[in-house]
């Protein structure tokens, strides 16, 4: 991604960083990918995801890439978790807000192809750069709200410290394929099968 002036590292707890938190957790069923509270993953969500990048790449749908089905799952998870601290903190990120910080990125870029490719380089095709810079402005104005008028530091702090608190009251439930989920870390870990890949540690930069 294009770093702007507004944009600066989040530690990899947040990378990758959906309303009800209920007495007890929902299960993942065989259509799921991951549950997140109410909020549901699908398999066939997670494969066009990934079958996007793939195609992005020019490489054939039916690819194998666990790394990639892993960090893909990571995020939805984590954005689904944001979505939902976002939702109780009342904060708002509008299409006009996504449209402004996509143009400015263009430019920094140099042109849209080039703010694309930076995108595919982290494995990110072109229909999901929008769904990614929602997940940097929200991740901006909820720390904001968490930590008004703190240090960058303290405000990401903040900001994984609500997440990860999240995690913990929804405790998100993976498909045993994908492997299993740390709240802690705010990461999928690997499963007893052997099907998940640990998530890679570059960390892109989001809105801060």
């Amino acid at each position: 991604m294009i770093t702007s002036p507004r944009r600066a590292l989040i530690p990899a707890a947040v990378l990758a960083l959906g309303l009800i938190i209920s007495g007890c957790s929902s299960t993942s069923s065989g259509s799921d990918a991951a549950v997140v509270g109410e909020s549901r993953i699908t398999n066939e969500q997670l494969e066009s995801d990934v079958s996007g990048v793939l195609v992005a790449q020019g490489k054939a749908t039916n690819t194998s890439d666990a790394q990639l089905v892993t960090q893909t799952l990571n995020w939805l998870i984590v954005m689904s978790l944001l979505e939902q601290v976002a939702t109780d903190n009342g904060v708002v990120v509008t299409q006009g807000d996504i449209d402004r910080e996509r143009a400015s990125e263009v430019t920094a870029a140099g042109s849209e192809v080039a703010s694309k490719d930076a995108y595919l380089k982290q494995l990110v095709s072109p229909e999901q750069i929008d769904d990614r810079i929602r997940f940097a402005l929200l991740a901006q104005k909820i720390a904001a709200v968490v930590a008004p008028g703190q240090s960058s530091d303290a405000a990401t702090t903040a900001l994984i410290t609500t997440v990860i608190a999240k995690s913990n009251a929804l405790d998100p439930q993976v498909n045993p394929r994908y492997g299993t989920w740390n709240s802690t870390d705010l990461q999928i870990g690997s499963s007893s099968s052997g099907l998940s890949t640990p998530l890679p540690t570059a960390t892109p930069a989001i809105a801060q």
